[in-house]
């Protein structure tokens, strides 16, 4: 799905990298009106319900949704085999389990046009300081089919932080970068104040990344696996975005 404003035949960045998915990646596309919210807000999420649009694709049996401040890590193929539920998501771990709340950074739903329906209502309805996310914990917090964070919902930040306690919950191994990065799937890019990684200069990525541990202080060594973990995401994310589309940072 793409902005309708957006042209395919003009020369602008837009044009040219949406013939490129359709031509080279066989992606499909479809023009869609992106969904603001009625207030003046100009926070980042504003145009966080065009996402919602994905609960209208009733031509597909399943939709996995992924935000696009978001990296794949490895193929997530298996979800589309799991059991049937109207919605699955993961859990939104970095504010604790005792809310349940749900993270919509990743959503795997059956179309429908009673959801959907259900869903425009709840937008329609809304308050000035609901987005995306509070809209579908207050449809389906009680009766989503809930996804391992682990797997589907690793945030970024979470290397620069010391305490893992609700990343962790109640393992007893403790905390691993190396073991966590193999676990993952899918990776969210959170590190505020830090911007999105296709706005984020590699100065101020520097000046943010993680700080080595200390390992021994008579052989001054350091681990510094968060540091290259992070590093390494954001240097990837800049090198595909030179490679498939042919735009620095």
């Amino acid at each position: 799905m793409f902005p309708s404003g957006f042209s395919l035949e003009d020369d602008s960045t837009e044009a040219r990298l949406l013939r490129k998915a359709r031509d080279e990646y066989r992606v499909i596309l479809k023009p869609i009106e992106v969904q603001r919210r009625t207030s003046q807000d100009p926070a980042t999420w504003a145009e966080s319900y065009t996402k919602l649009l994905a609960f209208n694709q009733t031509e597909y049996k399943r939709v996995l949704h992924l935000d696009s401040d978001s990296t794949v890590l490895q193929s997530m193929d298996e979800l589309f085999l799991i059991e049937p539920a109207w919605i699955a998501m993961p859990r939104a771990y970095w504010l604790g389990f005792e809310g349940r709340v749900l993270s919509s950074q990743l959503l795997l739903l059956q179309p429908s046009g009673y959801e959907f329906d259900r869903v425009m209502k709840a937008t329609t309805n809304a308050g000035d300081n609901d987005y995306d996310m509070d809209i579908l914990n207050k449809l389906y917090q009680d009766s989503a089919m809930i996804l391992p964070h682990k797997n589907y919902d690793l945030l970024t930040g979470e290397f620069r932080g010391d305490d893992h306690q609700k990343y962790l919950q109640d393992n007893q191994q403790g905390w691993d970068p190396d073991l966590v990065l193999k676990e993952a799937k899918y990776m969210h890019f959170s590190d505020w104040p830090l911007p999105k990684p296709w706005l984020a200069k590699p100065k101020a990525v520097d000046r943010s990344k993680p700080h080595c541990s200390p390992i021994s202080t008579v052989n001054k060594t350091e681990d510094c696996r968060n540091q290259e973990i992070w590093v390494g995401a954001y240097t990837d994310f800049r090198r595909r975005r030179k490679d498939i589309c042919d735009l620095d940072v």
